[in-house]
């Protein structure tokens, strides 16, 4: 086949007119006989990439037959990007894709199919991006437009087997976002209509329909209802049995699923929820998670200092340190994502605001795995990095996924601060002041004002009990209340917590390593101009000379 490809790539460049069209059906050829290969996917995205310009350049001149293999090779040259990892270009080359189906579409009703592909493609890579709302939205869309092409040709079985598999693609997802509730009757649909494929041809997807039993019932796990998760593991265990003895290989795959999914395989083939045997850290463990935190607070400390290069190399020795012990022992996946939300902190603070989505995406993700298991361990841990997920997300533009994310942390804190109120209220109240910024910049000012309301009052709470704690965010809080009043009108209230927010500067600065400067100048900056054009010029006067001298803090 490389022959081949070789042989005609030098005709087309001889003679395009008469062999190009030629040389971009090899190069399909060609890429269809790597995909099943991973190891061989670094030189399928290249031949993708010449086979982008290649039907480029026939589409120009031929765009009825050449712009849907356009659309085709733009589609698997995402997903292929993707599967290596860099999820950034593979979004790039599916948001080409989806664009280039949705005008095919318009004019041609047979390109809905591929538009559903590249919808569900985008989506996949959104999410990886740590884009999850906008993932959901592309995943949605690829649903609905299964389920129309499936009800206008009901006997095409095909048709029915893609639709079930987006249905599942969006209840997987729905699952890991943790709108466990929502995923349940997605989940259920996808099964229903796997069971009636298999009814019809037997032993057709049967694979597909076993994750989608397994998937279905480690969301009933998370919402504790095991109960009703039973008769689906029942299910799962017999399509086990029937698919283990027609494929050898499909026993690693379950193998690998069941521990994803936190099952396990009896000796008699039975599949259960896996309850692990309390694990004796040995001495090696021991010192290897002391290494790892080691390296964690090290990066923390040299970024708290502005050593952001040296921290970076820390804080990615820790996280690979950390992916090594996960290999070989699971419960360190703990570990891998606590180094992964402390790498995404200091890439934030390096500036590389899309690394820092990434590794505070991922360590999302095991936590999420993790929480069945541990949920002692994880339950903080998972708040805090949807937190910081949260922020990153917002200082990218990307306002609705940093608001889910957001909201889903604020939860989280709240569950932990209603059973340890000393422990984690300051904690929760810091989440709140976030999550009112996010509904602010997704115009849900009323909400945000609610927010910055609660977030004064919990603070007024935790100062009353240790009055020299806490200042920094009761601050943050104070200013965040102004601007929150001012937006919706309510302008006789703003100068009191404004003022207060600003005397309570002047009594105790500066504010520490966790004072957030640069924001708070900002938002004094504004309400000083906000008193001033209201009238209130002495005091605006007092508020824009903070702003002025924390600017100068921030600058040295």
């Amino acid at each position: 086949m490389r022959r081949e490809v070789e042989k005609y790539r030098k005709l087309a460049h001889a003679d395009p007119h008469r062999y190009l069209s030629t040389f971009a059906l090899r190069l399909f050829q060609m890429c269809d006989a790597l995909v099943e290969f991973p190891e061989q996917h670094e030189e399928m995205t290249t031949l993708l990439g010449e086979l982008v310009q290649v039907t480029r350049r026939l589409a120009a001149s031929q765009a009825n037959r050449w712009l849907p293999a356009l659309a085709r090779a733009l589609e698997q040259r995402a997903r292929v990007t993707g599967l290596l990892g860099r999820r950034d270009e593979a979004r790039g080359y599916a948001d080409q894709a989806v664009r280039l189906y949705r005008d095919l579409a318009r004019e041609d009703g047979t390109q809905l199919s591929g538009l559903a592909l590249a919808l569900a493609n985008l989506g996949n890579q959104l999410a990886e991006l740590g884009r999850h709302h906008e993932a959901l939205d592309h995943m949605r869309e690829a649903v609905a437009m299964r389920r129309r092409l499936a009800e206008r040709r009901p006997a095409d079985a095909d048709l029915a087997a893609e639709l079930a598999s987006s249905l599942v693609d969006l209840g997987v997802k729905l699952g890991e976002m943790g709108h466990h509730e929502d995923a349940l009757p997605v989940l259920r649909d996808a099964i229903v209509r796997y069971r009636a494929a298999a009814a019809a041809r037997p032993a057709t997807g049967l694979s597909e329909q076993w994750v989608a039993l397994l998937s279905l019932c480690r969301e009933l796990a998370q919402l504790n209802r095991g109960a009703e998760a039973r008769p689906y593991l029942e299910e799962a265990t017999a399509l086990y049995r029937a698919l283990a003895d027609s494929d050898a290989g499909f026993v690693a795959f379950v193998t690998a699923m069941l521990s994803r999914y936190g099952f396990a395989l009896t000796e008699e083939g039975l599949i259960v929820p896996d309850t692990p045997q309390p694990r004796h850290s040995t001495q090696h463990d021991g010192a290897l998670l002391s290494r790892i935190q080691k390296l964690n607070e090290q990066a923390l400390r040299l970024a708290s200092n502005g050593s952001l290069d040296l921290a970076l190399g820390m804080a990615h020795d820790a996280v690979a340190l950390s992916r090594q012990a996960a290999e070989a022992v699971p419960a360190m996946a703990i570990a891998l994502a606590r180094s992964l939300h402390n790498l995404a902190l200091v890439q934030a603070g390096n500036g590389r605001s899309t690394e820092a989505v990434r590794s505070c995406a991922e360590a999302v993700h095991l936590c999420r795995r993790s929480l069945v298991a541990a949920p002692h361990l994880v339950r903080p841990l998972l708040a805090e990095a949807l937190d910081t997920l949260s922020n990153r997300l917002a200082l990218l533009g990307h306002h609705q996924d940093a608001l889910v994310a957001g909201q889903e942390s604020v939860a989280l804190h709240r569950q932990l601060a209603d059973a340890d109120p000393s422990a984690h209220l300051a904690v929760l109240a810091r989440s709140l002041n976030s999550l009112g910024i996010r509904l602010a910049d997704t115009d849900r000012h009323d909400q945000s004002l609610d927010t910055a309301l609660e977030v004064v009052a919990i603070y007024r709470h935790l100062r009353a009990a240790e009055p020299d704690r806490h200042v920094a965010g009761f601050i943050h809080a104070l200013s965040n209340l102004g601007l929150r009043l001012a937006r919706v009108g309510r302008d006789h209230e703003v100068l009191a917590p404004t003022m207060e927010a600003v005397n309570l500067l002047d009594q105790q600065p500066p504010l520490g390593p966790d004072g957030d400067e640069e924001h708070l100048a900002e938002s004094f900056s504004w309400l000083g101009w906000w008193l001033r054009k209201h009238g209130h010029r002495k005091e605006a006067r007092t508020v824009t000379r903070s702003a002025a001298e924390l600017r100068r803090r921030t600058t040295g």
